[in-house]
């Protein structure tokens, strides 16, 4: 058997030396500039700045979304507001996709823009271009055009829409066609415990040209309540949460429709008060149910409270009338500020919760009358106030109630009063408490619209749209330009500058941004793909891996990624970690020098005993304590830079990347192998060492990873003695060459002998003190993970060895799934394919079983599930034009974190089974 680094060698130099072969005879036009793209194609649309002109601390993407039927073509971000453009046409208002004449077809998209074009109405042709040109502006270019044989008169609306919290200090600048105003990016707690820098308060302009004909701003977008965010008392300390995952009955979490799912809190059966979802958090922003599945509610809102003190949480999932219920007792108040209680949505509401819910406000505001519908026959209501100006907990102020209307009178001029209406039957059950309604005088954007000017308009504050209209009149084949600017700066900017900035970008050439990507695109290796949708995915993935790339900053002298930049989340924007940095394999072959550089970053932040960073970033530095040991990151550092080497062909880097591998490597051997009997255990805080940081089945159900020496860890480490060989040889260091080569050899013969179990024909983890498949109970490490495919990777496995493991691999009632290669046998008991670690398809692991399966032969296999994976990928590109964290291998699923970087191994596997196939 050939050493898998010498089957890799060979294929990197026919893909370099070959590429010609698979690309068209003459020069290509520029993909991803000549799309014909729409909703049903397998293209990714998230858009942020390129790499020159990013930051860290401040920074907007926008995710576009012109396939949901029940939006408009809007540019949409996690906390920032979502960018809209709406059209009118007589009395026909258009701004959803359902109500156009032609839905969106996008026709350029790279990382940083895209351009489009739709029909509102038959006779009115739409393009655009929009542009992130920065981390802090971006740029909407509109041609609107009479196609048509009759003049139209039109009403043109750009807006900004923030459906997660509000607008604040809103100002018209009348002079400067602009439109200013701040909103918040709060930081969730990750950022706060790691004190990475975060900007709260940003400020913002709107800049429209040509002048507009008004300018406006609303507390709603369509008639109804006007929302208020959920309190954030990040000065104030925590007093005792109760948290926990949130998922329904098959474990899977709770991660749709968020803003329709629900909390209720009563403590000691105490009826008379609650806490709902909108409760305020002290000492965090985290929301009270989060878009990754978990709960939270601050019980010291209740005031007084004390250890025996018994509460009881209900929650409700999205649109499901399914709740579950959870009880338990504060303990331990002197010692700890939180208790986790995992809650399962699954069983049907024994009381229907009150629904249509709606107000009239009397009296200049001094009286409220509250209205709803009746929930079942034999039920009575109570009705909740909470005072927004004092607290978090909801009042009872009427109980027992048997019409379905309540009047609350003689209510103070500066008072901010939310409602919520709970049913109760006659055992004394409640039901989940209604939406809420609040007592703040509304304005809506859709009611203006139709009946312009004639409600007030022009709010200040808890304002969620701000607006600008033009009327414009088009002749036959006539058309009218437009530009809209968003600019962002800290709340320390001058806001005049900031203006000014925004107006020099109405006059930016959108060619010159185009030719910019198409000369960075053109790196990339070019195939023929057996489809139009693997040719998309493909493509797609690229513009993921660019856009998450940064430029230098902080304690970074060189470019890095972040996990993710829209949205943004703290443990995915804080750095880089090795099992990430497997995308640089990809991302070489489009920038090498930044793919080495991104390494470098590593470099230059390493101990002098060799220790790297778990995860190292611009402001990060994370090493994690624990049981006296620096935890690190799982070693593909020598192998990484080895195969960017292969795409670079770079000595410079060569050299210092064999320096600090070297040095790493040896640092890693001698702090992880405990009894020194020459196999590794992964130390630290082991679980995230490890990569396979939650719902690993022998982590949860055998024991703590540092029990067990790793068969994933020790073929890591074969490869990495492997590519520190290569590295040496290119070098001209045949001696050390020659010793690195023989401790993989060593250290292969070990797993072999050690981890290799005939009868199952697998290899598995095995206790560090025995070296037996044993450790409570017989067999207990016996579990088959896909770590036990990494003696593929690593070439260890023997020919015959090997046949076992692809027999074991292609069986369909264990890893032979319908979308990929699953973390875990789908015939294990803890099997989960909607889990984290016990079940899902993630993408790189995958990736390293196919570059296994073609170094011993098994191309067509490879093949086939690189299509696999591709085609849940594909499919999910179609759904929501997103990249995500894992995906299921049983059906057309993804989650839990989107636009996630290390999706791009994709194309690697794409690439690297069509090369295969060439040879």
């Amino acid at each position: 058997m050939k050493s898998a680094l010498i089957v890799c060698t060979a294929l990197f130099l026919f893909l370099l030396t070959s590429a010609s072969s698979v690309v068209l005879a003459e020069e290509p036009r520029p993909y991803l500039s000549h799309l014909f793209a729409t909703k049903n194609s397998p293209l990714y649309t998230t858009y942020c700045a390129a790499m020159e002109r990013s930051e860290f601390t401040l920074d907007e993407g926008y995710h576009f979304v012109f396939y949901d039927s029940t939006r408009g073509a809007d540019f949409i971000t996690d906390n920032a507001g979502d960018w809209c453009l709406a059209f009118k046409k007589g009395a026909r208002y258009v701004y959803e996709l359902k109500d156009m004449f032609k839905e969106p077809v996008i026709t350029t998209s790279y990382a940083d823009l895209v351009k489009y074009n739709y029909f509102p109405f038959e006779d009115v042709k739409v393009d655009v271009a929009f542009v992130a040109h920065s981390s802090r502006a971006a740029l909407q270019d509109i041609v609107i055009r009479n196609v048509g044989s009759r003049s139209v008169k039109l009403q043109v609306f750009p807006f900004l829409n923030n459906s997660t919290r509000t607008f604040e200090s809103v100002a018209f600048h009348k002079d400067k066609n602009a439109i200013t105003f701040t909103h918040e990016e709060l930081p969730d707690d990750w950022v706060l415990e790691h004190k990475v820098p975060y900007v709260d308060k940003v400020q913002n302009v709107f800049l429209l040209s040509p002048p507009p004909n008004r300018m406006t701003s609303f507390r709603s977008y369509k008639w109804g309540n006007v929302e208020i965010p959920q309190a954030v008392a990040l000065n104030k300390k925590q007093v005792y949460i109760v948290w926990g995952r949130l998922s329904r009955k098959d474990g899977v979490r709770c991660t749709e429709q968020i803003s329709k799912s629900k909390l209720m809190v009563v403590l000691n059966d105490d009826k008379s008060r609650i806490l709902t979802e909108t409760a305020p958090r002290w000492g965090s922003t985290d929301a009270n149910v989060t878009p990754y599945g978990y709960y939270g509610v601050e019980l010291g809102n209740f005031g007084g409270i004390k250890d025996g003190d018994r509460f009881t949480v209900m929650a409700k999932c999205g649109e499901s009338d399914e709740i579950g219920t959870i009880s338990g007792s504060i303990a331990g108040l002197r010692d700890t500020s939180d208790a986790r209680v995992d809650l399962v949505i699954g069983k049907s509401a024994i009381v229907k919760s009150p629904e249509g819910l709606r107000k009239d406000i009397w009296g200049s505001g001094t009286e409220i009358r509250l209205y709803w519908k009746k929930s079942t026959d034999n039920v009575t209501y109570n009705v909740y106030r909470r005072n927004y100006r004092a607290g978090g907990v909801y009042e009872r102020i009427a109980e027992r109630l048997d019409q379905t209307f309540f009047t609350d009178k003689n209510i103070p001029g500066e008072k901010i009063y939310g409602y919520v209406v709970v049913a109760v039957n006659a055992q004394g059950h409640m039901s989940m408490h209604s939406d809420e309604i609040n007592n703040i005088a509304g304005s809506d954007f859709l009611t203006d619209v139709n009946y312009p000017a004639q409600i007030k308009s022009d709010a200040a504050d808890h304002v969620k749209v701000v607006a600008g209209l033009y009327t414009i009149e088009l002749a036959p084949g006539a058309s009218q330009h437009l530009r809209v600017i968003r600019a962002v700066g800290r709340a320390a900017d001058d806001q005049q500058k900031l203006i000014a900035d925004a107006q020099q970008l109405l006059t930016a050439d959108i060619n010159k941004y185009v030719a910019a990507d198409e000369l960075l695109y053109a790196q990339v290796p070019r195939f023929t793909f057996k489809d139009h949708d693997t040719e998309m995915l493909y493509w797609s993935t690229f513009t993921l891996m660019r856009q998450v790339m940064l430029p230098p900053e902080g304690k970074c002298s060189y470019n890095y990624y972040v996990f993710s930049r829209e949205p943004q989340w703290g443990w995915g924007h804080g750095g880089q970690v090795f099992h990430e940095s497997l995308t640089m394999l990809s991302y070489a072959f489009m920038d090498a020098t930044s793919a080495m550089n991104s390494q470098r970053v590593y470099l230059e932040r390493q101990h002098n005993d060799g220790y790297i960073n778990y995860r190292t970033g611009p402001y990060l530095d994370e090493t994690i304590p624990y049981s006296g040991q620096l935890t690190t990151s799982a070693p593909w550092y020598a192998w990484q830079n080895w195969e960017i080497y292969e795409i670079s062909r770079d000595k410079k880097f060569l050299d210092e990347a064999y320096t600090s591998s070297k040095s790493f490597y040896n640092y890693y051997v001698k702090n992880r192998n405990s009894d020194g009997d020459g196999l590794c255990e992964w130390g630290a805080h082991a679980v995230l060492e490890c990569v396979r940081d939650g719902r690993v089945a022998v982590w949860d159900e055998v024991g703590w990873p540092s029990n067990f020496e790793a068969v994933d860890l020790n073929s890591m480490l074969v490869m990495e003695a492997k590519a520190l060989a290569a590295m040496a040889s290119e070098l001209g260091h045949k001696e050390e060459a020659t010793a690195w080569q023989l401790d993989a050899t060593k250290r292969a013969k070990q797993i072999n002998q050690t981890m290799w179990d005939e009868a199952t024909g697998f290899y598995y983890n095995v206790d560090k003190k025995n070296h037996t498949f044993t450790f409570a109970k017989p067999n207990d490490l016996k579990r088959e993970e896909i770590i036990g495919f990494l003696p593929l990777w690593a070439g260890i496995a023997n020919e015959q060895q090997a046949k076992k493991l692809v027999q074991k691999l292609t069986d369909p009632k264990k890893f032979w799934r319908k979308y990929g290669v699953p973390s875990l046998s789908a015939d294990d008991p803890y099997y989960n394919p909607k889990g984290y670690w016990n079940g899902p398809v993630w993408v790189e692991w995958d990736y390293l079983i196919v570059r296994g399966l073609i170094d011993y032969g098994f191309v067509d296999e490879a093949k086939e599930l690189t299509n696999r994976v591709a085609a849940n990928m594909i499919a999910q590109l179609k759904k929501d034009h997103n990249l995500w964290e894992f995906y299921s291998p049983d059906e057309q699923w993804a989650g839990y974190h989107k636009t996630y970087i290390w999706a791009g191994l994709i194309n690697r596997m794409l690439m690297d089974v069509e090369r295969a196939g060439k040879k």
